[in-house]
């Protein structure tokens, strides 16, 4: 399908809307009964926008918006192509279920209002990440979100946070200094930092600057997917952030560094330049490793929430390893696999939350018997880590089949058993997770057998992130869904590929 672009205000006012949001909660935060109605609203009014966005990228549309230019290269631009759109959709229904889960998980905070409006602000900066138009957009944006996210990994104040929190920002400025250097050798090499199907680059480009440029751009994007050996923020921040942001640094931040490799593979190199660099296989031997070590250290990790932040590590190298073939189908898997992992691991840190609220566990030997006395919160982390191991018919199979599809087609076979071991690797940290839920207690159950159950509402969201995660794998051809997006986007990066 040839895309049609034009110039439209949706993807700002996209973008506004949660930012207008966090003032209106800023203003309101001495009134606690305004912050659900703010929050929700927003949340409600956003992902709308981000319907309509998706019928008309569906019919071929791409919209474009230029916000400042202040020399050539100073210019921040937005467009809503396929891939922006499909990370805006992950976007737009996962932090709104993130805060509507903090209204009741923070309920008691003194600080809740502050929170939420970080988050919103947070969501309105990585909405820009998603419809970035150039290298220096998205860097931009980016570096705006990860400021916020020190402020919410360290919201409680605590000398674990604090230490968390260091750490972050010492990795994620680090990461940003990478980028930034990348950023200014493309513009010297190329005259031009917007993102373009097929790359920026002349024939004639100077193979030393370009290899120069793409390590700057993997150390960099590197740290912010948690590629090994950079993730050392990964599994501190994780347990040091409340549970409603370590689902979104999970299910979105990360993602958000593997969004910048994809942006920076099809659309600043192409693949007729990474292909003559043979920097490629390189970058499937890291992920290869991150694989296959952070599941490693997954099994052996005894608290809940640094055992799924490893598992976050190991889940998101599959994505690096489909990227790394430079094929559609593969970069369909790939994509479908970053849409579907957001959701599932949300989940998780959704139910990590409910556990420790309902029983103050947080350690993976704490949860024996834990399905007798919180059926419905045992019920939805079993389902959500089966379809984690990838068991059908549910989204992480789908995914995993894909990306094996994939790898098989292109001849891949070290990649391919790579996935398969990672895959086993998820089966032994996780079915440990689900057999001890369901263990029999010493006696009958007591009466109160739920009474450790965690309000409604944080129920709601983790039961909401379960629902879409098993229509994600029994409908996911339904028109509008990360699959028909995954499958446009793929075509438009790889239609301009020499």
């Amino acid at each position: 399908m040839t895309s049609v672009t034009l110039p439209s205000l949706l993807p700002l006012w996209i973008l506004v809307v949660p930012l207008a949001g966090a003032t209106l909660l800023a203003a309101a935060s001495r009134h606690r009964q305004l912050l659900g109605p703010i929050t929700l609203g927003t949340g409600g009014l956003c992902l709308g926008l981000v319907v309509v966005l998706i019928m008309a990228v569906r019919q071929g549309f791409q919209f474009e918006l230029a916000l400042m230019e202040l020399a050539p290269p100073l210019r921040i631009v937005l467009r809503a192509d396929a891939l922006g759109t499909l990370f805006a959709l992950l976007i737009a229904t996962l932090f709104p279920m993130a805060t509507a889960y903090a209204l009741r998980y923070m309920g008691d905070d003194p600080r809740l209002g502050r929170f939420l409006a970080l988050v919103l602000v947070s969501q309105g900066l990585m909405l820009g990440v998603a419809f970035a138009a150039s290298l220096m957009t998205l860097l931009a944006f980016y570096e705006l979100f990860s400021l916020i996210g020190y402020v919410l990994i360290v919201h409680d104040r605590s000398q674990r946070a604090r230490a968390a929190g260091l750490k972050y920002i010492v990795y994620i400025v680090v990461g940003g200094v990478f980028i930034l250097t990348g950023v200014i050798l493309v513009y010297f090499l190329a005259g031009d930092l917007r993102f373009v199907p097929g790359g920026l680059f002349a024939a004639d480009a100077s193979q030393r600057h370009l290899l120069t440029a793409w390590a700057c751009f993997m150390i960099g994007f590197g740290v912010k997917s948690a590629l090994m050996p950079l993730h050392g923020w990964v599994a501190d921040a994780h347990p040091a952030a409340p549970a409603p942001f370590s689902a979104l640094l999970s299910g979105i931040m990360v993602a958000a560094g593997s969004f910048g490799i994809l942006r920076v593979v099809f659309e600043v190199f192409g693949t007729s330049v990474l292909t003559e660099l043979g920097v490629m296989p390189w970058l499937a031997l890291l992920a290869g490793i991150s694989a296959i070590c952070a599941g490693a250290l997954a099994v052996g990790e005894d608290e809940l929430k640094r055992r799924l932040a490893y598992s976050t590590i190991s889940q998101m190298a599959y994505v690096m390893l489909a990227v790394a073939t430079l094929g559609e189908l593969a970069l369909v898997g790939a994509l479908m696999h970053l849409s579907h992992h957001a959701f599932i691991k949300a989940g998780l840190f959704f139910c990590a939350g409910l556990v420790a609220a309902g029983t103050g566990y947080t350690r993976v030997s704490q949860l024996d018997g834990l399905g007798h006395r919180m059926p419905r919160t045992g019920v939805l982390m079993t389902l959500l880590a089966l379809a984690m191991v990838g068991v059908p018919p549910l989204s992480g199979f789908l995914s995993k089949w894909l990306l094996g599809a994939a790898l098989l087609a292109d001849g891949s076979i070290v990649s391919l058993s790579v996935l398969l071991v990672g895959s086993l690797l998820a089966a032994a940290y996780l079915w440990p997770l689900i057999l001890r839920i369901w263990l029999p207690l010493p006696g009958p159950p007591p009466a109160d057998a739920d009474a450790g159950e965690p309000p409604s509402l944080m129920l709601a969201m983790t039961a909401t992130s379960a629902v879409i995660t098993t229509l994600l794998g029994l409908a996911a051809t339904l028109p509008g869904l990360p699959l028909e997006l995954a499958r446009l986007a793929a075509a438009t990066l790889l239609g301009g590929s020499g």
